[in-house]
């Protein structure tokens, strides 16, 4: 079986032979695109070896762009070759973030460490931060955002099902939102542990020595699954070398973090501080 870093030569070389063909046949990304029956998003991603196609998506391709029978065996050779390396799919991005981490839900493991550098982590977050943080959405994501919320709060509420995240205090910090809306969250992050005793909640100060450095949230499921949010979707990794880097950030984490009844005192001063704000807001509005 082909290594991992073969798999990408593998998938790079394809992307190379079809953008290679598709100017030799004088054809535009779209027009490309079109004719094999989808996105120009999506075949500029093949052509740069980020997205592994289907064998399907091969063939349609050696078609549109009319590769003599020599080239489009060997494409369809590379494609094989990658189809049958597991780990040419052990990262799969989905597009649809609200709809992937729905559907994540359905396959939920009994434990989950979430953590984020720059906001609330998903999990945590009220409606009304969520839908300031995610910016305008349409009346459809909404309702989904909104249901998320719901079912996120169903599974922490769940008895056996276990929860340990991680709050950084540059999140806290960071104004998402009106003051009221901070205020609420930082409340509600700094209350959540009375209300369900297998929650944790913890917050990390400012300049925390994390290995790996943590540049982005991250979810780690079951110690099985990490998953990560990248607008406009979901990164799923599941190779036991990518996500052992994810288990040692948990690991500094956790050393690094203050006490569960330190961090409950921290988010509550912060609450009571936006909540301040908040009245200074309404009064001089």
């Amino acid at each position: 079986m082909a290594r991992s870093d073969d798999a990408q030569h593998d998938l790079d070389d394809l992307g190379v032979l079809l953008r290679v063909h598709r100017k030799k046949a004088r054809l535009t990304g779209t027009e490309a695109a079109r004719r094999a029956g989808f996105t120009q998003s999506k075949l500029s991603k093949i052509e740069n070896g980020v997205l592994l196609p289907s064998p399907e998506d091969v063939r349609r391709l050696t078609t549109a762009l009319g590769m003599d029978s020599g080239t489009a065996a060997h494409a369809l050779e590379l494609i094989d070759r990658l189809q049958d390396d597991s780990a040419a799919r052990r990262i799969v991005v989905r597009r649809g973030a609200l709809t992937e981490h729905t559907a994540l839900l359905a396959k939920f493991s009994d434990y989950v460490v979430a953590a984020d550098p720059a906001v609330v982590p998903d999990w945590l977050r009220t409606r009304e931060y969520l839908l300031a943080a995610a910016g305008p959405l349409s009346e459809r994501n909404t309702r989904t955002a909104t249901a998320l919320v719901r079912k996120r709060q169903r599974l922490m509420a769940t008895p056996g099902l276990r929860f340990e995240f991680f709050v950084f205090e540059s999140a806290l910090r960071t104004h998402v939102g009106s003051a009221q809306i901070m205020s609420k969250q930082m409340l509600e992050l700094s209350e959540i542990g009375e209300r369900h005793p297998d929650v944790v909640v913890r917050v990390v100060p400012r300049r925390p020595a994390v290995t790996p450095a943590l540049l982005h949230g991250f979810e780690v499921h079951g110690d099985q699954r990490v998953v990560l949010t990248l607008m406009p979707g979901v990164v799923v990794i599941t190779s036991e070398d990518d996500v052992l880097p994810f288990r040692r950030m948990v690991t500094s984490l956790r050393a690094c973090a203050l006490s569960e009844d330190a961090s409950r005192r921290c988010l509550r001063r912060f609450g009571l501080a936006y909540r301040s704000n908040a009245l200074t807001e309404k009064f001089a509005s």
